[in-house]
């Protein structure tokens, strides 16, 4: 008897659901589909999506619970102007009751139905991740760990905690029961420490492998390793700063002649420094110079020499002893015009010539000798 009011209750919702199948959209009960996905979200609200694989069909979905009338979503979520799944509140979710589940969809030509699906919705449940996660050093040398249940069901959730120090790369995992705590023994305090925790519905409450996602992380200990991360960052930054810095440099350079020159100055050319002389002052040495005419007569000499017009006699012996001879005789200089003869007593008488005879004595005298205006001397040449 048992038995058979066991088999009762499950014929009797499929054949229900069949018969508003038939007799709301006209279509035979076929095999149930799993083309809707629903999910409770924390037992807060469930969304049951479906994806659009393109085209105009356009889908409405039916629900309702164990042998109750089926009614149409109330709050489509819409993706393009597609329905693409419905908001259910808390108010609408029953837990521990068949949830049915109909898609219906329809274009200009036809209508396209979907097998009804059924869902346990006790097994549907996705908690939050835990929240407020607190960490402190006990007296043992060791870390106490705890958070708070993101449900009001508290008894219902299962933990698993994973944790890492700055010297491991993997991830160490813990799983906790029903506690919201979790100790880690015997911590290295030159170490830093990571904590996360996610939560799922434990199996005195539902069949279920929907974990929620990790928590915000907690930290414990030095962190040396954001230290590292922080010189290494602000190198990286320096050193970007200089390459832009030196591109921008060059840019400069490229462009502007004038700060190429201050920064790299030319080597001058000496052979250019001439070309004014020869194409501004045709060589014009003095105008290249800008030397006035007035400084450039002060370095010409004062002096003056007077020229001698120097004429040619008959040669006869005196000439020939002049020509010849030397106007120095015992220590003197002999003038022309006057001439020396001993006598018996061995002095010199001056012997008279005449006067032609005297002019070109001068002349000759003048011709062999220069004067020397500091010492007002004729000097013999």
């Amino acid at each position: 008897m048992a038995s058979r009011y066991s088999l009762k209750g499950k014929v009797l919702p499929k054949l229900v659901s069949s018969i508003w199948l038939i007799v709301l959209f006209n279509v035979p009960y076929s095999v149930l589909s799993d083309d809707v996905n629903c999910i409770v979200h924390n037992e807060e609200f469930m969304e049951c999506t479906w994806s659009h694989n393109g085209g105009k069909i356009n889908y409405t979905l039916y629900y309702w619970y164990g042998s109750n009338p089926a009614e149409e979503c109330r709050n489509y979520i819409q993706q393009d102007g597609y329905n693409i799944g419905c908001n259910f509140s808390a108010n609408e979710i029953v837990q521990f009751k068949d949830f049915y589940v109909f898609r219906n969809g329809s274009n200009d030509s036809q209508n396209i139905s979907r097998a009804a699906q059924i869902f346990h919705l006790q097994d549907q449940v996705k908690p939050f991740p835990p929240g407020n996660l607190v960490v402190n050093a006990t007296e043992d040398n060791g870390l106490l760990l705890h958070w708070d249940a993101p449900m009001p069901t508290e008894r219902c959730l299962e933990y698993e905690v994973r944790h890492q120090n700055n010297k491991e790369k993997e991830w160490q995992k813990a799983s906790v029961s029903m506690q919201r705590n979790f100790n880690l023994a015997s911590v290295d305090p030159e170490k830093f420490y990571t904590f996360q925790v996610k939560s799922k519905v434990n199996i005195y409450c539902g069949t279920t492998q929907l974990w929620s996602e990790w928590s915000l992380p907690v930290h414990w200990g030095k962190n040396d390793t954001q230290k590292e991360n922080s010189k290494e960052a602000f190198r990286t930054y320096i050193t970007v700063i200089s390459l832009v810095g030196l591109i921008l440099l060059v840019i400069c350079l490229i462009r502007s002649e004038r700060l190429k020159v201050i920064i790299i100055p030319k080597i001058p050319n000496p052979g250019r420094n001439f070309d004014p002389l020869f194409n501004n002052h045709n060589g014009n040495f003095q105008d290249w110079l800008g030397v006035s005419k007035d400084t450039l007569e002060g370095f010409k000499s004062s002096y003056h020499e007077n020229v001698c017009i120097v004429s040619e006699s008959p040669p006869d012996s005196i000439q020939s002893s002049i020509h010849g001879g030397s106007y120095e005789h015992l220590g003197r200089t002999e003038i022309p015009g006057k001439s020396f003869s001993p006598d018996g007593k061995g002095e010199a008488h001056p012997k008279f010539t005449s006067p032609a005879t005297l002019f070109s004595d001068i002349a000759v005298f003048v011709e062999s000798s220069r004067y020397d205006i500091n010492e007002n001397i004729y000097v013999r040449v």
